[in-house]
């Protein structure tokens, strides 16, 4: 199982958006906000926008394959797959406000 391959649009969002985050001093709820500001841009990233929230959906049902490569791709520390959880959890609240 490779994440990039199975959830190929939110391999691009934690990878993208959430690596530089420190260094910009971004909360994850801030990283998340411009994400969807970027995707709103156009009609096509308005699609992934929605194709990533589906691929979180599947992900959260299969977070004991991924929890360590979620950490990796968003460079983030998870202790444990409840973490990751809790920290996705938040995230998928964040891009359906």
């Amino acid at each position: 199982m490779i994440f990039t391959n199975d959830y190929p649009n939110l391999f691009h969002f934690f990878a993208g958006y959430f690596p530089d985050a420190d260094f910009n001093n971004l909360t994850d709820e801030e990283v998340v906000a411009n994400y969807i500001d970027d995707c709103n841009r156009s009609e096509f990233s308005k699609k992934e926008l929605q194709h990533t929230k589906e691929e979180l959906d599947i992900l959260i049902n299969n977070i004991d394959n991924y929890w360590l490569q979620v950490g990796d791709e968003a460079n983030r520390y998870f202790e444990n797959q409840q973490e990751t959880l809790i920290w996705l959890t938040m995230i998928k609240r964040e891009l359906n406000k």
